[in-house]
């Protein structure tokens, strides 16, 4: 049946030119603005279960919430106008800090290590026509040079939006990180393509797309350890059988990397086939280098005078049908957008089995220049570790007053074994205060906590952003 889906989302773009296209809205990179977009998602039916949103998508889900919630619409609306423009810049952000040196990435920052002292990003968009687009985005980091950032050439139309670049893909109605694919690596070059607007009355969105990753180490195939470039493809698909519910399914093939290597054709082959298993080097010696994951996503927004937002994900390596009791992963999420018109409460919990980031061809794992390419907290446990993470967040965000607002975060990650060397759980405490004026956001960002070595690392960063 997915080699079936695959085909109509490529077959869709030969179709005609009738709607345009839809630029993405900030990923991780712009706090105050990515927490009013949330709640419109929340407050909205039929919530897409991937990211980064689309403007048109949120700009009409903002629509209705005029009447209910008239300062919310007014801000987000306010933010969409940047987008409108024939050419504009849509993101400028400024921030310097000064830490205890603890070498660490920031979860989910593309690799951004807690010692960096400065950092910089702007983004900026250019229009062609209604069908052709240009985004740029930068990001500058002290000991990370830069980063590009939703940077790519998109064309087509609202059923088959094609773009190739460094644009981001995130997989998940999880907030705090993806199991598959998330923002905690650097960006890669690839190409992709997806509906700006989703389709039938069951709000049907689909996305598929190529990269090609970071060199790599290690690669096992046919009895050799190689390095190279493996490229990773993915497919995600949703829909909403009822205004409240949404229900997606996301597949990701690693694939290559090594000589003699498997074509994109059969990864994408690979990829629409979630019944198949990878075979071992051990067991298959002339088996190929190749990892596939998959994961099942749904999404419950309840539209009572309380609103409630419910949401998750179970993955699996493989397949449902291949996966065993040690290749698993769960995550699911609860979220509150309107406790009161000024506060917001989200709580979410992760874990996963020992086998579920492992691959017996990518000894290094599942990873992008060093880094975890699903959740951020993979990055703290030793690959061949044989225990179950489980990784907690809780979230509160208090617009106290009109132009202000305090942001908590509190993040842990722990397993089920002890070990002589590692004797602490990872703890985070982040606090951001955030002061709003006419030209951007003005604050001060606060990260402490302690690493699994028992090792305590702090943070405080001063920022603009508009």
């Amino acid at each position: 049946m997915f080699h079936y889906c695959i085909l109509g989302c490529l077959l869709l773009a030969g179709q005609g030119w009738t709607k345009g296209l839809s630029p993405y809205l900030p990923l991780n990179i712009s706090p105050e603005i990515e927490v009013q977009i949330e709640k419109v998602m929340a407050l909205t039916p039929g919530a897409p279960l991937s990211k980064p949103y689309k403007a048109v998508d949120v700009l009409e889900r903002n629509k209705l919430l005029a009447t209910r919630f008239p300062d919310l619409h007014r801000a987000v609306n306010a933010y969409l106008t940047r987008y409108k423009d024939t050419i504009n810049t849509t993101h400028l952000s400024v921030s310097g800090s000064v830490s205890n040196k603890q070498s660490a990435a920031l979860p989910n920052q593309r690799g951004i290590k807690r010692e960096a002292s400065y950092q910089v990003s702007n983004g900026l968009i250019a229009y062609f026509s209604p069908y052709a687009y240009v985004a740029a985005g930068v990001v500058l980091a002290d000991g990370e040079g830069v980063t590009h950032v939703n940077t790519h050439v998109a064309f087509g139309y609202e059923y088959a939006q094609i773009e190739a670049g460094y644009r981001e893909h995130w997989f998940s109605p999880m907030q705090d990180s993806a199991l598959l694919v998330s923002t905690n690596a650097d960006p890669s070059l690839s190409v992709t393509v997806s509906n700006a607007t989703p389709i039938s009355d069951w709000a049907f969105r689909y996305e598929l797309f190529y990269a090609k990753l970071d060199k790599v180490t290690g690669v096992s195939q046919q009895g050799q350890f190689f390095t190279g470039k493996p490229g990773l493809a993915g497919f995600h698909i949703s829909i909403s059988p009822i205004d409240t519910w949404s229900v997606g399914i996301s597949r990701t093939v690693q694939f290559a990397g090594a000589i003699n290597n498997i074509s994109l054709t059969e990864a994408l082959l690979d990829l629409g086939n979630p019944v198949s298993e990878d075979k071992s080097p051990l067991l298959s010696p002339q088996a190929k280098a190749s990892d596939q994951k998959t994961a099942i996503s749904t999404k419950l927004n309840l539209p009572f005078t309380f609103p409630v937002s419910v949401y998750g994900e179970v993955a699996f390596e493989d397949s449902p049908q291949s996966a065993d009791a040690q290749d698993k992963a769960l995550a699911v999420g609860v979220y509150l957008p309107m406790v009161t018109d000024t506060l917001a409460l989200r709580y979410e919990y992760t874990s996963w089995n020992e086998l579920f980031y492992q691959s017996p061809f990518y000894t290094q794992g599942y990873i992008n220049d060093q880094q975890a390419l699903g959740h951020w907290a993979s990055g703290l446990f030793p690959l061949a570790e044989q225990s179950i993470k489980t990784i907690h967040a809780v979230n509160i965000n208090w617009q106290f007053a009109a132009d202000q607002v305090i942001d908590v975060t509190v993040r842990t990650a722990d397993n089920d074994i002890t070990s002589p060397q590692i004797t602490h759980s990872y703890t985070e405490f982040n606090v951001r205060y955030s002061f709003a004026t006419r030209y951007g956001f003005w604050g001060v960002d606060v990260n402490v906590g302690e690493d699994r070595l028992g090792t305590q690392f702090k943070r405080v960063s001063a920022f603009y952003r508009w």
